[in-house]
């Protein structure tokens, strides 16, 4: 008697065995490329064709530069901008330092270094009469001297005005607010004078509330009653 022949099994699952090469395969070029990356980015651009052309895949389609084909990606293009506006910065305080040693009209100027800004402190007894807004003949003077260093460069300029926390006591302010802004409006107009770009400068009135020392003291509040020039790398053409 005759044995019944039972039908073959079909085995479903062998795609997998395809799809896992396939990974492999993909796995493989990702490591291929990273080490080229690190020696030479047109060997690497070679590379990602020919892998293209085998598989019939593009390779990371981008719009724009490509890593592939030797651009740079964003964020890397972005730190050497940010780097160079740094020296930029790095350049300004050199120069405001040794014009500072030879020039009078910077006396009482404080050049703060900081990690992507420079602040240019004018102090309140130098440049203004307490209580009031319009600049003195010193601060004209030294804008004029400040002006043409900025201008030449890439630069940003936000002027703040500060005062300490004693409340204003004559007619022509209602609050510290209204004081420290119209002090800061008073240096910018001087500077526009110079031949500033408006584009490139701004102000903020922030009144008594950053200060920088103890209001609690006569010296502290000394400090605390100031125009800061903050400069800072220009964000995109202007």
């Amino acid at each position: 008697m005759r044995k019944k022949k039972h039908p073959e099994h079909v085995n479903h699952e062998r795609w997998l065995v395809s799809y896992a090469d396939f990974i492999t395969l993909l796995f493989a070029f990702f490591v291929v490329m990273f080490a080229v990356s690190q020696v030479d980015s047109k060997k690497l651009g070679r590379f990602s064709e020919e892998f293209s052309k085998a598989v019939g895949i593009d390779v990371f389609p981008m719009n724009g530069e490509s890593l592939l084909s030797g651009g740079r990606t964003p964020d890397e293009t972005k730190g050497k901008t940010d780097e160079g506006m740094i020296t930029d910065l790095d350049d300004l305080h050199a120069t405001l330092v040794q014009l500072a040693e030879n020039n009078d009209a910077l006396q009482g100027l404080q050049v703060i270094k900081l990690r992507n800004e420079l602040v240019l402190r004018l102090p309140e007894g130098v440049f203004f009469d307490s209580g009031d807004a319009r600049v003195k003949e010193a601060t004209t003077r030294m804008l004029k001297v400040l002006s043409p260093e900025l201008k030449r460069r890439k630069l940003e300029v936000r002027i703040e005005g500060h005062t300490d926390n004693r409340p204003i006591a004559n007619g022509r302010f209602r609050s510290n607010w209204e004081l420290s802004t119209a002090r800061a409006a008073a240096v910018m107009t001087t500077l526009l004078a110079e031949g500033m770009p408006p584009a490139r400068v701004s102000i903020a009135g922030c009144g008594e509330y950053r200060p920088i020392a103890d209001n609690g003291t006569e010296e502290g509040r000394k400090q605390n009653r100031r125009v800061d020039l903050v400069v800072t790398p220009m964000a995109g053409p202007r």
